[in-house]
């Protein structure tokens, strides 16, 4: 069976898997067989595995390079990690992910997310938290260690079956020393309690699951993104047809205005010339009714110029009359 050792480093240092592989090993942590350095170029670059021992059962250790080297796609390096698990022919017993006290930053959330999403659900069962360097209080005692943690890591260890361990510094606690054999043995106790291994298949089953995922996500984005093509082209099309539309009821609007002008133009036209008809036969009915009054007036004029020619002359007549009958009368006074 196998163990394989990951680590989270920024980029400034490793998170110290190599060293954890030649402590458990019982080499010295700096001339073991899994290289060590404080410079980014010193850490590993391809996995590479060494046989151990834990209570008579062999186990091939395996340092892998970090999962979230900078120096490195994240590709390569999944591969690379696939490659040799599909090696481990007898399986993997444990997964342990080493990563630097501290706070857990949402970088190294992401790089334990990539791993178990790479893995596989399968694999949850076989994962070990192991944190480096810890200062000689937070070695010596797991609490003060503990009492650290945010509520995101606590929540990471909870889901992995509270498996975890202090990889001791060996600049604090030297090999022989205690308390870095108690925590190496609760490492290595940790690693022979896990029950079942973590196969190829599995690894396999999971990668050919992952695939699918991957096949469908694209299907699904290619089909998002033609639903977003085509609804962009029915909004482009839906949108010209507002505009169409728009135009068009604009140039109605415009020619109603100019037709409704025109009407208005065309009644008051007619309306002035009802009005002056209107007034033009007024104008003609009083012109009648003074012609009319001006005919009786000269009528009534004639009429009255009549009766006084006619008083006059019944007035001559009396006067000649009674002239007439005094001359008589003289006349017959004198004969």
């Amino acid at each position: 069976m196998s163990l394989i050792v990951y680590d989270y480093h920024t980029t400034e240092r490793s998170a110290g898997k190599s060293t954890l592989g030649n402590l458990l090993l019982g080499a010295p942590h700096k001339k073991g067989p899994f290289a060590t350095g404080s410079r980014m170029d010193s850490i590993t670059q391809e996995c590479k595995a060494e046989t151990m021992l834990i209570d008579d059962v062999p186990y091939n250790i395996v340092d892998t390079p970090g999962i979230l080297d900078p120096n490195r796609g994240t590709i390569p390096i999944l591969n690379e990690i696939s490659k040799t698990i599909n090696k481990c022919a007898h399986g993997v017993k444990a997964i342990l992910i080493v990563s630097e006290v501290g706070r857990f930053t949402d970088e190294q959330k992401d790089a334990l997310n990539r791993i178990r999403n790479f893995l596989g659900k399968d694999a949850t069962n076989n994962i070990i938290s192991v944190l480096s360097r810890a200062d000689k209080d937070q070695t010596e005692d797991r609490s003060i260690m503990q009492s650290d943690w945010n509520q995101s890591f606590r929540s990471f260890i909870q889901g992995i079956g509270n498996r975890w361990g202090i990889s001791p510094n060996p600049e604090i606690f030297p090999a022989g020393e205690e308390t870095h054999k108690v925590r190496l043995g609760e490492i290595k106790n940790l690693i022979s309690s896990i029950q079942g291994v973590y196969t190829t298949e599995q690894h396999e089953k999971c990668q050919r699951e992952q695939a699918e995922a991957r096949r469908r996500k694209e299907e699904d984005e290619k089909r998002a993104k033609r639903e977003h093509d085509e609804k962009l082209k029915e909004d482009a099309r839906r949108e010209a047809e507002r505009a169409h539309q728009r135009e068009f009821n604009q140039m109605r609007q415009e020619y109603e205005k100019q037709h409704r002008q025109i009407l208005e133009k065309m009644i008051e036209s007619l309306r002035r010339e009802k009005e002056n008809e209107r007034q033009e036969r007024e104008k003609e009915r009083q012109e009648a009714r003074e012609h009319q009054e001006r005919r009786r007036q000269e009528e009534r004029e004639r009429q009255e110029r009549e009766r006084q020619e006619r008083r006059q002359q019944e007035l001559k007549d009396g006067i000649m009359f009674a002239a007439s009958e005094a001359l008589k009368m003289a006349f017959y006074a004198f004969i």
